[in-house]
């Protein structure tokens, strides 16, 4: 679990594998420095101590984001040994994780700590997932849980078999399961529009490869099915 830099001074990300039945993948946490130098931390992973070592010579992590209901398996961890950071959940996880019920839920971007940095939306009409989507405004990326995937050559072959089978292995996409679950179409699809008004110059998924060319047209194409 080696820390990357992503945008220099900016932007780091690290993966964590994990297995799911024949599955094997990873998931990526993205770890923000905010201009004050405090650190905004996106999907924890399990918290290494060469990993905290690696974030701490960053700055000092002062909020740790679980952005959806699926991304919260190391949230506590985490938190407890980042004792002076602030948790943030996302809505409808406390009635799945009854002991994160204490945490606040993710705040509306107008009104975030993180907010001259951080824009944020989230995603309507899809309720498994209740997903916050961020746009890191000085480095123009966006920031992705698990409302797209982009699957490459670097996973195992029963998950590339998945990823064809799902529509999203070498293509930024949402996935055929993931379709099928949408609860109302028309708000989704307002929320794309809003994620494609952003000036996204780079996307970073938590299942996937990175995507740093033609970031906009790769959206667009995976918003196609509702715009």
């Amino acid at each position: 679990m080696n820390l990357e830099t992503l945008v220099p001074g900016q932007i780091w990300h690290v993966r964590q594998p994990l297995k799911f039945g024949p599955l094997q993948l990873t998931t990526r946490s993205t770890i923000v420095r905010l201009a004050g130098g405090e650190v905004w931390v996106h999907s924890p992973i399990s918290p290494a101590p060469e990993l905290l070592s690696a974030i701490a010579e960053i700055g000092p992590v002062k909020y740790v984001i679980a952005p959806n209901k699926s991304h919260h398996l190391f949230f506590l961890p985490f938190l407890q040994t980042c004792r002076n950071a602030r948790g943030y959940i996302a809505p409808g996880l406390a009635g799945k994780r009854p002991d994160l019920a204490g945490f606040p839920t993710i705040p509306s971007a107008d009104c975030a700590p993180w907010a001259a940095e951080l824009d944020s939306l989230f995603i309507d009409g899809l309720p498994v997932i209740n997903e916050t989507v961020w746009f890191h405004k000085p480095s123009g990326t966006l920031i992705l849980t698990d409302l797209l995937f982009c699957f490459g050559d670097g996973d195992s072959w029963a998950t590339r078999i998945a990823a064809r089978l799902l529509g999203v292995y070498r293509r930024l996409a949402m996935s055929r399961s993931m379709k099928l679950l949408i609860k109302d179409r028309a708000a989704l699809s307002c929320c794309a529009q809003r994620i494609l008004a952003w000036d996204v110059r780079r996307i970073v998924v938590a299942h996937g490869e990175i995507i740093d060319a033609n970031a906009k047209q790769h959206l667009v194409e995976a918003f196609r099915h509702l715009t």
